[in-house]
């Protein structure tokens, strides 16, 4: 009874030791399950070999990070290679590393709020010692990743990906990239401003944060579909420069077809006399 006891005295009061040790498996875990997610959505191609390098190494810097370098050094030095290792390894252009690195944050992101909120709500607590207390923290954080795997089944099973960024002009490309990055930064704020809001009601935190992620995602989707638009056109237009060859190559078939025709008559006539 005392070990057990003295276990959930460690659980149960704020630890920051045992909350870095519980860390490095869901380190592992955090890596793959965006790697996943990302990938799906983006529609990114890899093997195996790709895949288990990646989370090898970026679990490998990012428990090295954890213990050797302080806040928010080590957050800034991830945020740098992690995008860096997918060019590397998987070989993928600056625009989808940037996304595949920052979806799964900001989706992770989203539902720590709510999770937290409802922690916050349910048990009384402050969000100090939500992120202070282990058990506190580690179900939070395995809730996190569940739901980001969750997504990722249904994005999978659902066939929900983006693949018009491999067909996008550079300048739809940068207002993707501004516009996708202003939005981030609306809703880190947002998320920011409603975790330190504890007067707040819940319902007016989820309403706000719910209105702001889908004008995020309404415009997304409007660009998206203008893009696909122009590359329908584009394709149009292909489709009248190719059916125009194929007129011009069967006018000149047939000219040619009548000129070979006269001369056989010619040549027959010449035979003839």
């Amino acid at each position: 009874m005392e070990i057990l006891q003295t276990i959930w005295n460690a659980l149960a009061t704020p630890n920051e030791g045992l909350i870095k040790l519980f860390g490095i498996p869901f380190i592992f875990i955090e890596i793959t399950t965006s790697m996943l997610l990302a990938f799906n959505i983006l529609n990114v191609q890899s093997n195996t070999k790709q895949r288990v390098l990646y989370v090898f190494s970026l679990s490998s810097i990012a428990i090295f990070l954890n213990f050797f370098v302080p806040d928010p050094y080590r957050y800034l030095i991830r945020l740098l290679l992690n995008p860096l290792l997918m060019i590397v390894i998987f070989k993928t252009t600056l625009i989808k590393s940037f996304i595949a690195e920052i979806l799964p944050m900001l989706i992770g992101l989203i539902i720590e709020l709510l999770f937290t909120n409802i922690y916050i709500f349910l048990f009384d607590l402050t969000y100090e010692q939500i992120t202070t207390i282990p058990i506190y923290r580690e179900s939070i954080i395995f809730s996190v990743y569940f739901g980001m795997y969750l997504i990722y089944i249904l994005s999978k099973k659902f066939n929900l990906n983006i693949s018009l960024l491999d067909f996008m002009d550079k300048r739809n490309k940068i207002i993707l990239t501004t516009n996708f990055a202003f939005g981030i930064i609306a809703i880190i704020v947002q998320v920011y401003l409603n975790s330190y809001s504890n007067n707040l009601p819940l319902l007016l935190i989820y309403l706000s944060t719910i209105c702001s992620l889908t004008y995020f995602f309404i415009s997304l989707y409007s660009l998206t579909r203008t893009t696909k638009l122009e590359i329908t056109t584009q394709s149009l237009e292909q489709a009248k420069l190719y059916n125009k060859s194929l007129k011009i190559l069967h006018d000149n078939v047939r000219a040619f077809k009548h000129d070979f025709s006269n001369i056989v008559q010619a040549i027959g006539r010449i035979c003839f006399y």
